[in-house]
């Protein structure tokens, strides 16, 4: 079973900003029952943004206790390293950004079929990271449906 945590906005400390999504944060890694989960980051809707998994990396690795391993997917893994990714994941955290080129690049790959199939996951998200979740929203990016048409 998937457990989804759907984060409608919120800082998690980017340089500049305060940390806003702390106490839910807490209770993502609470869900997982474990010490040390490993947390599964998806910068995708951020064009794979490596200052902003640096980010991820510093709160969900140094101050929530998470291994964090980003998968980057403008570097075009293979779909084994996509499963893998997802099966070694105890948390599976989508980042904010452009949710139309997000879901775009996940159907490309196939990451989008991957996490249909993933069971027993925390499964989080903020902004694009939540709304990829529902089969509608609003997002400032183009308006799109769940089966890919626009």
């Amino acid at each position: 079973m998937i457990k989804i945590v759907a984060i409608g906005g919120g800082e998690i400390g980017r340089p500049g900003y305060p940390v806003e999504t702390l106490s839910i944060d807490t209770e993502v890694v609470k869900l997982t029952n474990k010490k040390k989960p490993n947390l599964l980051f998806l910068p995708t809707a951020s064009k794979d943004d490596f200052g902003y998994t640096k980010v991820v990396e510093d709160y969900y690795g140094k101050r929530l206790g998470c291994e964090v391993e980003p998968l980057y997917l403008y570097s075009k893994p293979t779909l084994e390293t996509l499963k893998r990714a997802v099966y070694r994941a105890d948390i599976i955290y989508v980042g904010g950004g452009n949710t139309l080129s997000m879901m775009t690049m996940w159907r490309k790959t196939g990451l989008d079929k991957v996490l249909l199939q993933a069971e027993d996951k925390i499964f989080a998200g903020v902004s694009a990271g939540a709304i990829c979740c529902f089969r509608g929203g609003l997002s400032d990016s183009r308006s799109f449906t769940s089966n890919g048409r626009q």
